[in-house]
């Protein structure tokens, strides 16, 4: 699926940024604040300068004249690069072992703030404020920073921010190889505020690198990096309803111009986003519950002999207490050509007796690689956020655990 910057036409999105959360229905909850998505100041840390449009966009005759190569690199104008910087550089900081890198590929509106707040949770770290998440451990790469032109820039090619030609995979499969080799880069930013393209900013090496966003599987060269990835996907059912409840309610649409809008973005959508599916590790997948929405059908779908660590369950569970009631199970399936086991959770946890309903589905759980009652103790510290009270706050815990447990493998820790 690789694409070549020669081949990339004319011419992501929030969804990938660290967040968006839609202000969802119950089932989900108010949203949280984002890890990744933040607001700018007009100097972002280590960047090279104010947040100011180039005024150019890919490809026009303009945008040529300022594009330049450098170490086999073709630095696009379009990212506001200042002379003195390089895609790649030698870093300042040293590691013990090659960077574990986390792919996490999802549509706008996912709730993948809560989701690392999980998964840092489980490393046991945390990351600053800023355009790039970082922390002593772990940071997050953002990879709408990639799109090749600023707002202005798309409506001037007519082309949406999931449109493969408008991100720069070849600039982004370099930058990402590199950081998993240990150097440093100087990567775009997009600013979600101004939706001007910003002066690239300093990002040096880390022992974990989270790279979320539209695209973090689609392209050859940055999915060969990835030592695990996840793909979030919600059918179209749920995601409309997500949208209403955040469009009606926050900016006077009608439900039929939340359709329009979503009827919009589908075929890229389809074209660019959806196909990861197929190449992910795991995935989280979220349908209607058989009992309907609001509630929700969370499957974890964890393809076989994968870098996937795979959890089981002892028996299939049945919790009563809240309206809908929830039943846990698990069973085969291929899944898109691979072999799968799913873990399936349907409807509500009982929130007033949530301790002791997470802890009988936590001792009937194989393989889940945690130190006794963790999974309890980390959907109580996260009670109120989105999701906690289906599957969704439960598997994104087991997935962050997941991800320590691939941390732990590869670094020997």
């Amino acid at each position: 699926m690789a694409r070549s910057r020669a081949s990339l036409l004319p011419a992501a999105a929030a969804a990938a940024t660290l967040l968006g959360l839609l202000g969802q229905l119950t089932f989900l909850a108010p949203s949280t604040p984002s890890l990744g998505r933040r607001s700018h100041s007009s100097v972002v840390r280590n960047s090279g300068g104010d947040s100011v449009p180039t005024g150019l966009v890919y490809p026009s005759p303009e945008e040529k004249v300022k594009t330049r190569e450098a170490d086999g690199i073709t630095l696009f104008s379009t990212h506001a690069w200042k002379d003195d910087m390089t895609a790649i550089l030698p870093a300042t900081k040293k590691l013990d072992h090659a960077p574990v890198m986390i792919g996490v590929a999802a549509d706008s509106g996912c709730g993948k703030s809560t989701f690392l707040r999980r998964v840092l949770g489980a490393l046991g770290t945390d990351v600053k404020p800023g355009h790039t998440a970082i922390g002593d451990m772990l940071t997050v790469i953002c990879l709408d920073d990639y799109h090749i032109n600023d707002r202005a820039g798309r409506k001037a090619t007519g082309q949406s921010a999931l449109d493969a030609r408008e991100n720069d995979f070849a600039l982004m499969g370099a930058q990402i190889e590199a950081l998993k080799q240990g150097k440093a880069v100087y990567k775009p930013i997009y600013n979600h505020d101004t939706g001007f393209k910003d002066p690239p900013e300093l990002i040096e090496p880390n022992k974990v690198f989270v790279v979320e966003g539209l695209h973090p599987i689609y392209d050859t060269k940055a999915r060969s990096q990835l030592d695990m990835s996840l793909y979030i996907d919600i059918v179209n059912k749920v995601k409309f309803a997500w949208k209403v409840k955040r469009d009606v309610a926050e900016r006077g649409w009608t439900e039929e111009q939340v359709q329009a809008d979503i009827q919009k973005r589908l075929p890229d959508f389809a074209a660019y986003v959806d196909p990861q599916k197929a190449d992910a590790d795991v995935i989280l997948r979220y349908e209607p519950s058989d009992q309907g929405l609001p509630y929700l059908k969370v499957k974890l779908i964890q393809k076989k002999g994968g870098p996937f660590p795979m959890i089981t369950l002892k028996k299939e569970l049945t919790l009563t207490g809240s309206k809908s009631g929830a039943t846990l199970k698990q069973y085969d399936m291929d899944w898109m050509g691979s072999p799968a086991t799913v873990v399936e959770m349907d409807g509500e946890i009982d929130m007033d007796n949530m301790e002791k309903q997470v802890e009988e589905i936590e001792a009937n759980l194989v393989g889940l690689a945690a130190s006794p009652n963790e999974l309890r103790d980390a959907m109580v510290k996260l009670k109120t956020s989105p999701g906690s009270q289906n599957g969704t706050g439960l598997l994104q815990a087991v997935i962050a655990m997941k991800i320590r447990e691939v941390y732990d493998k590869l670094t020997g820790r």
